[in-house]
């Protein structure tokens, strides 16, 4: 088949590895036998447990931890104690975000401190607070039987 256009004849080049219209443009043309995307086709292969990866990098899951899980951080101490005293909550916080980093850069001692810190902080600001909000209604109540008392005996009946 000729060109109109004057160029090389149109049609597959066998010099041409792309399959690609003359002059190197363009998709190929004509239906395309292989699959360029999508999931690839048969099973994709397995590593058996333990053994390293072949492509130099950690497996899906990490280095193995000695100890087995990280400690649990306590973090629910720290957001309970924002709610009643909430200067002992920071501390708390800041010990509970940093024990899964700590667990994980292989420090693990330093994660359980963290962690028991974490609890620590968030006790007492428990504590803390609830004594406060216990004195704080004592002292409202107190007022206002004082201010009830005192009303009663100054009453012009």
């Amino acid at each position: 088949m000729t060109n109109p256009y004057g160029g090389p004849p149109s049609g597959p080049n066998p010099q041409d590895p792309y399959g690609q219209q003359p002059g190197g443009y363009g998709p190929p043309s004509g239906p395309n036998p292989q699959q360029p995307y999508g999931p690839p086709s048969g099973p994709l292969p397995q590593q058996p447990y333990g053994q390293p990866n072949p492509y130099g990098q950690p497996g899906p899951y990490g280095p193995p931890q000695p100890g087995g899980a990280p400690p649990n951080n306590n973090i629910g101490w720290g957001i309970g104690s924002i709610f009643l005293c909430w200067p002992f909550a920071i501390p708390s916080l800041i010990k509970a975000t940093s024990v899964q980093n700590l667990w994980a850069q292989g420090q693990f001692q330093q994660a359980q401190a963290a962690a028991d810190d974490a609890k620590k902080w968030g006790k007492i600001g428990i504590i803390a607070g609830a004594c406060w909000w216990v004195l704080i209604i004592l002292f409202y109540v107190v007022f206002f039987v004082i201010i009830a008392a005192t009303a009663s005996s100054y009453s012009s009946y």
